[in-house]
Protein backbone atom coordinates (compact mmCIF):
# COMPACT_ATOMS: atom_id res chain seq x y z
CA UNK A 1 0.00 0.00 0.00
CA UNK A 2 1.56 3.57 -1.22
CA UNK A 3 1.98 5.41 2.35
CA UNK A 4 0.34 9.10 1.67
CA UNK A 5 3.44 11.97 1.28
CA UNK A 6 3.26 14.29 4.36
CA UNK A 7 4.81 17.60 3.73
CA UNK A 8 6.59 20.07 6.07
CA UNK A 9 5.33 23.72 6.82
CA UNK A 10 4.73 25.50 4.05
CA UNK A 11 6.11 23.89 0.91
CA UNK A 12 8.18 26.49 -1.06
CA UNK A 13 9.50 25.54 -4.48
CA UNK A 14 13.10 27.68 -5.18
CA UNK A 15 11.98 29.67 -8.46
CA UNK A 16 14.77 28.68 -10.73
CA UNK A 17 15.09 29.47 -14.05
CA UNK A 18 16.93 27.48 -17.48
CA UNK A 19 19.83 25.47 -17.15
CA UNK A 20 21.35 26.92 -14.08
CA UNK A 21 22.75 24.13 -11.57
CA UNK A 22 23.21 27.17 -8.97
CA UNK A 23 20.43 30.06 -8.21
CA UNK A 24 20.84 32.94 -6.74
CA UNK A 25 17.93 35.00 -4.42
CA UNK A 26 18.12 38.30 -2.88
CA UNK A 27 15.95 39.47 -0.21
CA UNK A 28 15.80 43.21 0.20
CA UNK A 29 13.96 45.44 2.69
CA UNK A 30 12.05 42.01 4.27
CA UNK A 31 12.75 38.54 4.55
CA UNK A 32 10.42 35.67 2.97
CA UNK A 33 7.75 35.81 5.99
CA UNK A 34 6.58 32.63 6.03
CA UNK A 35 7.95 29.45 7.79
CA UNK A 36 8.67 26.68 5.18
CA UNK A 37 11.09 24.52 3.42
CA UNK A 38 12.21 22.98 0.22
CA UNK A 39 14.78 20.43 -1.44
CA UNK A 40 17.54 22.62 -1.99
CA UNK A 41 20.42 23.12 0.42
CA UNK A 42 20.44 26.58 0.84
CA UNK A 43 23.26 28.98 1.80
CA UNK A 44 22.20 32.39 3.08
CA UNK A 45 24.56 35.36 3.51
CA UNK A 46 23.28 38.80 5.37
CA UNK A 47 24.71 41.70 3.50
CA UNK A 48 22.79 44.49 5.45
CA UNK A 49 20.62 44.58 8.90
CA UNK A 50 19.51 41.89 11.43
CA UNK A 51 16.77 39.44 11.88
CA UNK A 52 15.96 36.47 13.36
CA UNK A 53 15.97 32.99 12.21
CA UNK A 54 14.04 30.16 13.70
CA UNK A 55 15.16 26.69 12.15
CA UNK A 56 13.13 23.77 13.02
CA UNK A 57 12.06 24.82 16.58
CA UNK A 58 15.27 27.04 17.98
CA UNK A 59 15.68 30.35 17.04
CA UNK A 60 18.80 32.47 16.85
CA UNK A 61 19.71 35.99 15.94
CA UNK A 62 21.19 36.58 12.54
CA UNK A 63 23.64 39.70 12.22
CA UNK A 64 24.94 41.50 9.19
CA UNK A 65 27.79 39.63 8.14
CA UNK A 66 26.52 35.77 9.59
CA UNK A 67 26.39 33.42 7.07
CA UNK A 68 23.20 29.90 7.52
CA UNK A 69 23.68 26.14 6.01
CA UNK A 70 20.25 25.42 6.03
CA UNK A 71 19.63 21.52 5.39
CA UNK A 72 17.69 20.26 1.93
CA UNK A 73 13.81 19.95 3.94
CA UNK A 74 14.57 21.95 7.12
CA UNK A 75 12.02 24.48 7.71
CA UNK A 76 13.01 27.78 8.52
CA UNK A 77 11.94 31.66 8.48
CA UNK A 78 13.61 35.07 8.69
CA UNK A 79 12.35 37.32 10.32
CA UNK A 80 12.63 40.90 10.96
CA UNK A 81 10.52 42.83 13.51
CA UNK A 82 7.79 45.02 11.93
CA UNK A 83 9.03 48.26 14.16
CA UNK A 84 12.37 48.41 12.28
CA UNK A 85 13.14 51.66 10.57
CA UNK A 86 13.54 52.01 7.23
CA UNK A 87 17.96 52.39 7.78
CA UNK A 88 18.22 49.01 8.65
CA UNK A 89 16.28 47.30 6.20
CA UNK A 90 17.89 43.95 5.56
CA UNK A 91 19.61 42.60 2.67
CA UNK A 92 19.85 38.97 2.42
CA UNK A 93 21.66 36.65 -0.58
CA UNK A 94 20.43 32.92 -0.39
CA UNK A 95 22.25 30.48 -2.96
CA UNK A 96 20.15 27.25 -3.57
CA UNK A 97 21.09 24.65 -5.30
CA UNK A 98 20.18 20.45 -5.11
CA UNK A 99 22.85 18.15 -3.59
CA UNK A 100 20.67 15.15 -5.40
CA UNK A 101 20.80 17.19 -8.85
CA UNK A 102 24.80 17.73 -8.42
CA UNK A 103 25.64 14.26 -6.93
CA UNK A 104 27.88 14.04 -9.96
CA UNK A 105 29.54 17.50 -10.45
CA UNK A 106 30.31 16.79 -6.52
CA UNK A 107 31.91 13.45 -6.92
CA UNK A 108 34.98 14.90 -8.77
CA UNK A 109 37.83 14.43 -6.32
CA UNK A 110 38.76 17.79 -6.48
CA UNK A 111 35.80 18.27 -4.80
CA UNK A 112 35.72 15.61 -2.38
CA UNK A 113 36.22 17.43 0.67
CA UNK A 114 33.45 20.05 0.04
CA UNK A 115 31.14 17.19 -1.12
CA UNK A 116 31.93 15.67 2.69
CA UNK A 117 30.79 18.59 4.43
CA UNK A 118 27.71 19.06 2.31
CA UNK A 119 26.44 15.72 2.12
CA UNK A 120 26.57 14.71 5.52
CA UNK A 121 26.20 18.21 7.53
CA UNK A 122 24.59 16.69 10.33
CA UNK A 123 22.49 19.47 11.49
CA UNK A 124 21.95 23.41 9.61
CA UNK A 125 24.59 25.34 10.60
CA UNK A 126 26.27 28.99 10.94
CA UNK A 127 29.01 31.07 10.82
CA UNK A 128 29.10 34.03 12.98
CA UNK A 129 29.57 37.59 11.41
CA UNK A 130 33.17 38.04 12.31
CA UNK A 131 34.15 35.19 10.91
CA UNK A 132 32.29 35.51 7.32
CA UNK A 133 33.15 39.09 6.13
CA UNK A 134 35.58 37.84 3.66
CA UNK A 135 32.24 36.63 1.78
CA UNK A 136 30.60 39.56 1.85
CA UNK A 137 31.94 41.09 -1.37
CA UNK A 138 31.29 37.38 -3.40
CA UNK A 139 27.60 37.33 -2.06
CA UNK A 140 26.82 40.59 -3.29
CA UNK A 141 28.34 39.90 -6.75
CA UNK A 142 26.54 36.63 -7.14
CA UNK A 143 23.25 38.06 -8.48
CA UNK A 144 25.40 39.59 -11.32
CA UNK A 145 26.75 36.75 -12.62
CA UNK A 146 26.61 34.56 -15.20
CA UNK A 147 28.25 31.48 -16.78
CA UNK A 148 32.15 30.50 -15.90
CA UNK A 149 32.65 33.42 -13.34
CA UNK A 150 29.42 32.68 -11.98
CA UNK A 151 30.61 29.10 -11.01
CA UNK A 152 34.24 31.00 -9.99
CA UNK A 153 32.61 32.57 -7.42
CA UNK A 154 30.56 29.69 -6.28
CA UNK A 155 33.36 27.93 -5.94
CA UNK A 156 34.58 30.42 -4.07
CA UNK A 157 32.24 30.33 -1.49
CA UNK A 158 32.37 26.74 -1.23
CA UNK A 159 36.16 27.25 -0.32
CA UNK A 160 36.06 30.08 2.21
CA UNK A 161 32.78 28.10 4.15
CA UNK A 162 35.44 25.13 4.25
CA UNK A 163 38.09 26.57 5.73
CA UNK A 164 35.80 27.50 8.72
CA UNK A 165 34.49 24.35 8.75
CA UNK A 166 35.61 23.86 12.60
CA UNK A 167 33.85 27.38 13.15
CA UNK A 168 30.54 26.73 12.25
CA UNK A 169 28.04 26.32 14.70
CA UNK A 170 25.01 24.00 14.68
CA UNK A 171 21.39 25.09 14.90
CA UNK A 172 20.32 21.70 15.91
CA UNK A 173 17.43 21.93 17.97
CA UNK A 174 16.51 18.52 19.26
CA UNK A 175 13.36 18.61 16.74
CA UNK A 176 13.32 14.95 15.27
CA UNK A 177 10.18 14.78 13.45
CA UNK A 178 9.63 17.44 11.05
CA UNK A 179 6.83 15.61 9.36
CA UNK A 180 3.46 16.87 9.28
CA UNK A 181 0.53 18.02 6.89
CA UNK A 182 0.60 20.84 5.15
CA UNK A 183 -2.55 22.34 6.79
CA UNK A 184 -0.32 21.64 9.85
CA UNK A 185 2.09 23.50 8.16
CA UNK A 186 0.21 26.83 7.55
CA UNK A 187 -1.11 26.60 11.42
CA UNK A 188 2.06 26.30 12.79
CA UNK A 189 3.00 29.50 10.52
CA UNK A 190 0.23 31.22 11.72
CA UNK A 191 1.48 30.89 15.69
CA UNK A 192 5.17 31.34 14.86
CA UNK A 193 4.14 34.98 12.87
CA UNK A 194 1.51 36.19 15.61
CA UNK A 195 4.20 35.69 18.68
CA UNK A 196 6.98 36.92 17.17
CA UNK A 197 4.57 40.47 16.08
CA UNK A 198 3.00 39.83 19.42
CA UNK A 199 5.74 38.88 21.82
CA UNK A 200 6.19 42.27 23.77
CA UNK A 201 2.29 42.29 25.13
CA UNK A 202 0.48 39.92 27.56
CA UNK A 203 -0.59 36.84 24.73
CA UNK A 204 -2.32 33.99 26.17
CA UNK A 205 -2.40 30.75 25.20
CA UNK A 206 -6.26 31.59 24.81
CA UNK A 207 -5.57 33.88 22.87
CA UNK A 208 -3.59 32.47 20.14
CA UNK A 209 -5.50 29.06 20.28
CA UNK A 210 -8.81 31.55 18.90
CA UNK A 211 -6.68 32.22 15.61
CA UNK A 212 -6.18 28.78 14.67
CA UNK A 213 -9.52 27.41 15.39
CA UNK A 214 -8.72 25.27 18.61
CA UNK A 215 -9.78 25.14 21.85
CA UNK A 216 -6.59 25.56 24.50
CA UNK A 217 -5.99 22.17 25.22
CA UNK A 218 -6.23 20.89 21.70
CA UNK A 219 -3.58 23.92 20.91
CA UNK A 220 -1.60 23.20 23.90
CA UNK A 221 -1.15 19.39 22.65
CA UNK A 222 -0.87 19.88 18.89
CA UNK A 223 2.04 22.55 19.28
CA UNK A 224 4.05 20.44 21.92
CA UNK A 225 3.46 17.23 19.21
CA UNK A 226 5.18 18.96 16.65
CA UNK A 227 7.64 22.06 18.07
CA UNK A 228 8.65 19.30 21.09
CA UNK A 229 8.29 22.32 23.36
CA UNK A 230 5.27 23.93 24.71
CA UNK A 231 3.82 27.15 23.50
CA UNK A 232 5.10 29.09 26.74
CA UNK A 233 8.02 27.78 26.47
CA UNK A 234 8.68 28.93 22.16
CA UNK A 235 7.55 32.73 23.21
CA UNK A 236 9.98 33.33 26.32
CA UNK A 237 12.72 31.47 23.74
CA UNK A 238 11.42 34.84 21.52
CA UNK A 239 11.12 36.98 24.07
CA UNK A 240 14.73 35.93 25.81
CA UNK A 241 16.56 36.32 22.53
CA UNK A 242 15.00 39.81 21.77
CA UNK A 243 16.14 40.79 24.91
CA UNK A 244 19.58 39.61 24.40
CA UNK A 245 19.82 42.09 21.00
CA UNK A 246 18.70 44.82 22.87
CA UNK A 247 21.33 44.31 25.93
CA UNK A 248 24.11 43.08 23.05
CA UNK A 249 23.21 46.18 21.13
CA UNK A 250 23.28 48.56 23.98
CA UNK A 251 19.92 49.56 22.99
CA UNK A 252 18.45 49.71 26.71
CA UNK A 253 19.89 51.46 29.93
CA UNK A 254 19.20 48.51 31.79
CA UNK A 255 18.85 44.52 31.92
CA UNK A 256 15.27 45.82 33.70
CA UNK A 257 13.84 48.11 30.39
CA UNK A 258 15.08 44.86 28.31
CA UNK A 259 13.18 43.01 30.81
CA UNK A 260 9.62 44.97 29.97
CA UNK A 261 10.55 45.99 26.22
CA UNK A 262 10.24 42.12 26.07
CA UNK A 263 7.05 41.18 27.52
CA UNK A 264 8.27 40.20 31.02
CA UNK A 265 6.47 41.68 33.80
CA UNK A 266 8.62 41.75 36.65
CA UNK A 267 12.63 41.80 36.16
CA UNK A 268 12.62 38.84 38.87
CA UNK A 269 10.97 36.70 36.67
CA UNK A 270 12.95 37.99 33.43
CA UNK A 271 15.87 36.54 35.63
CA UNK A 272 14.59 34.00 36.31
CA UNK A 273 13.37 32.66 32.68
CA UNK A 274 16.58 34.30 31.05
CA UNK A 275 19.00 32.00 33.27
CA UNK A 276 16.87 29.08 32.09
CA UNK A 277 17.32 29.35 28.75
CA UNK A 278 20.63 31.00 28.17
CA UNK A 279 22.19 29.11 30.97
CA UNK A 280 23.89 32.16 32.87
CA UNK A 281 22.27 35.17 34.68
CA UNK A 282 21.08 38.66 32.27
CA UNK A 283 24.00 40.02 33.78
CA UNK A 284 26.53 37.24 33.47
CA UNK A 285 25.55 37.54 30.03
CA UNK A 286 26.11 41.00 28.99
CA UNK A 287 29.36 40.66 31.33
CA UNK A 288 30.61 37.96 28.57
CA UNK A 289 29.28 39.93 25.85
CA UNK A 290 31.26 43.03 26.82
CA UNK A 291 34.64 40.50 27.21
CA UNK A 292 34.32 39.24 24.15
CA UNK A 293 33.95 42.49 22.28
CA UNK A 294 37.44 44.06 23.76
CA UNK A 295 39.18 41.14 22.65
CA UNK A 296 38.31 41.08 19.25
Amino acid sequence: MKIQETRKPIEFTVPTYGEDAFYVMEDIGEFYGYYHRHREFQISYIVKGSGSLMIGNLLRTGDEGDVFLIKPNDPHLFYKENSVIAATNVHIVHLFFSLDKLETFFNMAELSAIKNLFYHLESSKMLSGSLGLNLRDLFRNLKHEKGSKKLMRVLEVFSLILQREKDLISLYSGLTQLDFHESDGIRINTVIKYALDNYKRNLTVDEVSSLIHMTSTAFCKFFKKHTQKTFVTFLNEVRVEKACQLLVNKRVESISEAAYQCGFNTAVHFNRVFKNIMKVSPTEFVAQRSIEEKSI
